[in-house]
C-alpha cells in the first residue's frame, strides 16, 4: 500500500523536453487523495499522453515519483538533489511515523489474514453473535488514514484508536456501517470518516434524555416520552455546536438525520427522498438493525439474520422499518444469504 510518504512531487519542467523517462511518473488525484500510475518507465510520453498529463496538472493534480527511484530521477534528467524542493528532508511528524507503522502493520495483517471479505465475515458474526473479527479489520484499516488531511478524519483516527477495540454494541454499529459503506463503493477517506464518527457521535443526544426512558422499548413509550425521544438528534446536534466541535457538514447531516426515511416517515424534519445525505441512511440502516436485534425497539430480542429476511420480504413487524432508499436497501438485505434461513424452516 503506497502512501505519500513513498512519493516525491516535482514540476512539469522537470521532465524538461524528453518523453521517455527511466523511471515511472504518478500523478496525485487532490480529490481521492491517491497517487495512480500514469506511465510505465520507458515508455514514451505521446502528445496525447502530454495533453492529458496538462489537463491532470490544470484541475489540481501533482505529478510525482516513487522515492525509491529518486537516484534513477536525479541522473536522467540530470538534477542534484537540492534543486528538488519536495527531496529536502524534514522530521517527521510522530503522528506521521505512527501511521507508517500502521500501514506496515496493515500489510502484515493482510497477508497473515488473506482478503477479507467482509460479507462471509458479517455472515458468521451473526451467527455466531461475535464480532471481534470484523471490529478487528475495521481497526486496523482506519489507523492507515492520514492524520493531515481534515478534523474529521483526525477526530474519527482518535476514536478508533481509543475505543475500537472490544466487541461491545457502539462499536459493532461503528465498524459494520464502515465495512458497509466500503462494500458500497465509498472509498473517499472523507466519506468514511464521516461515517465512522457520525456513527460514534449519532447517539450523543440519549446523554441529554431520562435514563429510565432510553432502558425502556421504543414501541413502549407514552406518546409524550416519544416525542421527546425523538428530539435527541436535534439535542446531539445541539452538543456538538456547542462543544465547538470541528466536524466536516455531512457527518454532522449524519448526526442530525441517520432516523430520517426516504418516504418521509422519519425525524426530526421529516425529509424525504433524495433530500437525505446517503452516508445518514447507512448509519441508520446499520443502527437500526443492531437496535431492533437488541430488543431496543419492541422489547424483543431476535437473530440479525432473521430480521434481513424479514426485510427482505418486506414483512411487517411492528417497529421495524424499510425506507432507507432503494439502494441501501438492497445492499443490506443481499449482504447475507437468506436462502440458508428459507431452507432451514422448510427442514
Amino acid at each position: 500500500m503506497k502512501t505519500e510518504y513513498d512519493f516525491f512531487a516535482i514540476d512539469r519542467d522537470n521532465l524538461k523536453k524528453k518523453n521517455i523517462f527511466p523511471f515511472q511518473l504518478y500523478v496525485f488525484n487532490p480529490i481521492h487523495k491517491k497517487y495512480s500510475l500514469f506511465l510505465n518507465g520507458n515508455r514514451p510520453l505521446t502528445k496525447e499522453l502530454d495533453t492529458f498529463l496538462s489537463y491532470l496538472l490544470e484541475k489540481g493534480g501533482k505529478l510525482a515519483i516513487l522515492k525509491k527511484q529518486r537516484r534513477t530521477f536525479l541522473t536522467a534528467q540530470e538534477y542534484h538533489e537540492s534543486e528538488i524542493p519536495s527531496l529536502k528532508s524534514r522530521e517527521l511528524h510522530e503522528l506521521e511515523k505512527e501511521r507508517i507503522m500502521n500501514i506496515k502493520l496493515k500489510e502484515m495483517y493482510d497477508e497473515k489474514m488473506g482478503k477479507f471479505a467482509f460479507q462471509s465475515e458479517f455472515e458468521l458474526a451473526c451467527e455466531t453473535d461475535n464480532f471481534e473479527k470484523i471490529i478487528e479489520f475495521a481497526r486496523v484499516d482506519i489507523l492507515t488514514f492520514s492524520v493531515t488531511q481534515s478534523h474529521t478524519i483526525s477526530l474519527a483516527l482518535h476514536l478508533c484508536k481509543t475505543h475500537l477495540k472490544t466487541d461491545n454494541f457502539l462499536n459493532r454499529i461503528v465498524a459494520t456501517s464502515y465495512l458497509f459503506s466500503k462494500t458500497s463503493n465509498i472509498q473517499d477517506t472523507e466519506a468514511l470518516a464521516d461515517i465512522i464518527c457520525g456513527a460514534y457521535l449519532s447517539h450523543i443526544g440519549y446523554t441529554q434524555l431520562p435514563l429510565k426512558m432510553l432502558r425502556s422499548p421504543l414501541l413502549s413509550l407514552s406518546q409524550k416520552d416519544r416525542k421527546l425521544f425523538e428530539k435527541h438528534t436535534i439535542l446531539g446536534n445541539h452538543l456538538i455546536k456547542k462543544s465547538m466541535l470541528e466536524l466536516s457538514e455531512r457527518c454532522k447531516k449524519i448526526i442530525l438525520d441517520h432516523h430520517e426515511r426516504v418516504d418521509g416517515g422519519g425525524f426530526p424534519s421529516m425529509k424525504n427522498g433524495d433530500s437525505i445525505e446517503q452516508l445518514s441512511l447507512i448509519v441508520g440502516i446499520i443502527s437500526h438493525l443492531f437496535e431492533y436485534s437488541s430488543g431496543k425497539i419492541n422489547g424483543n430480542k431476535q437473530p440479525i439474520r432473521s430480521i434481513i429476511l424479514s426485510m427482505k420480504n418486506k414483512t411487517f413487524s411492528p417497529g421495524l422499518e424499510f425506507n432507507f432508499g432503494e439502494k441501501v436497501f438492497n445492499s443490506l438485505v443481499t449482504l447475507i444469504n437468506t436462502d440458508k434461513i428459507e431452507v432451514k424452516k422448510a427442514a
